[in-house]
């Protein structure tokens, strides 16, 4: 089990500087809205905390395969069986 953060982009990116926009697409998020599951890591908190007031975040303890895409988890599957 590894603790994790789910982000979710609540404002646009029209006025945000382009140093935010940086920040954001290194978080991966790019619409308003979208929501991705991260690490909790020191360097993912210290770039939540520069676009802070862009962000709603939420922390939960879960397993990784929430962080894997559709594509990777179809893979996972057809080696399984």
């Amino acid at each position: 089990m590894a603790s994790l953060i789910r982000v979710t982009l609540t404002r646009g990116l029209s006025k945000c500087t382009e140093r935010q926009r940086a920040t954001l697409q290194g978080l991966g998020l790019r619409k308003r809205h979208q929501t991705k599951v991260l690490m909790d890591t020191v360097p993912i908190r210290g770039m939540i905390m520069k676009v802070q007031h862009m962000l709603e975040v939420e922390r939960f303890d879960g397993d990784d395969s929430l962080r894997d895409s559709a594509r990777l988890r179809k893979q996972r599957a057809a080696e399984a069986s």
